[in-house]
């Protein structure tokens, strides 16, 4: 879908806020954006970053204004991207697109990636969540709907952090940071428990929430703002 479970953001809007506070967040990729959520909730919170987009599907570009959310927006399929022309990046984004495609193409993206983003942050689906096109699009399609843990462990490479939030039926969202130069393994891996210390001292129930109409300007704003309230404490 082009919008997502708010399961996981608190704690990546967190990592950002940390990572922000120590002038490395210049510049954000997100790939596969989306309705561009990521950008509405984040961008406050990374005050000093240019923010690029690569989305798959044209029609979104459009239909989600993803041109007034960004500072580039390039519409290309992550699989076969020129990461050399993309430039490098601060941190890259990958928010529940990975399971659009499968494991062994999530691996080779990612393997291309990291060698041009200092930092990883990723929020991949755990268990079974088959999903087929949604309004025509094709890429709307979970080519990988059953991940486990230990199967987004083996895709990602050089964890350095996160959690999986999964339900009694082993079902929920995994939330992961990687980064390949040792210094930056410690800048994220001290960023990560900065942001899990935040996340969890915070007061406002609402960032417990798993489901929020991210389509619903008011209720993404009021997410927006316990976010920002929590983790800029």
């Amino acid at each position: 879908m082009p919008i997502s479970i708010a399961l996981g953001k608190p704690l990546i809007g967190a990592v950002l806020a940390r990572l922000s506070a120590r002038g490395q967040t210049r510049r954000v990729v997100d790939m596969g954006p989306g309705a561009g959520t990521y950008a509405d909730l984040f961008r406050g919170l990374t005050p000093d970053a240019t923010w690029c987009a690569v989305e798959v599907w044209g029609p979104y570009v459009e239909k989600y204004g993803l041109q007034d959310k960004y500072d580039q927006v390039i519409v290309a399929d992550v699989r076969y991207l020129d990461f050399i022309k993309l430039g490098p990046s601060d941190v890259m984004l990958f928010g529940d697109m990975l399971e659009h495609m499968s494991a062994n193409e999530a691996r080779d993206v990612l393997a291309r990636a990291a060698m041009k983003s200092r930092f990883m942050a990723l929020s991949i689906p755990i268990g079974q969540w088959p999903q087929d096109e949604i309004e025509g699009n094709p890429f709307e399609v979970h080519v990988e709907d059953d991940l486990s843990h230990a199967d987004i462990q083996d895709i990602v490479p050089d964890l350095c952090g996160g959690q999986a939030m999964v339900n009694d039926q082993g079902q929920g969202l995994g939330v992961y940071f990687a980064a390949t130069n040792p210094a930056d393994r410690d800048t994220l891996a001290a960023a990560v428990v900065e942001a899990e210390d935040l996340i969890a001292s915070a007061t406002s129930d609402g960032l417990n929430a798993v489901a929020v109409d991210f389509l619903d300007p008011d209720a993404k704003a009021a997410f927006r703002d316990r976010i920002a309230a929590s983790v800029m404490a």
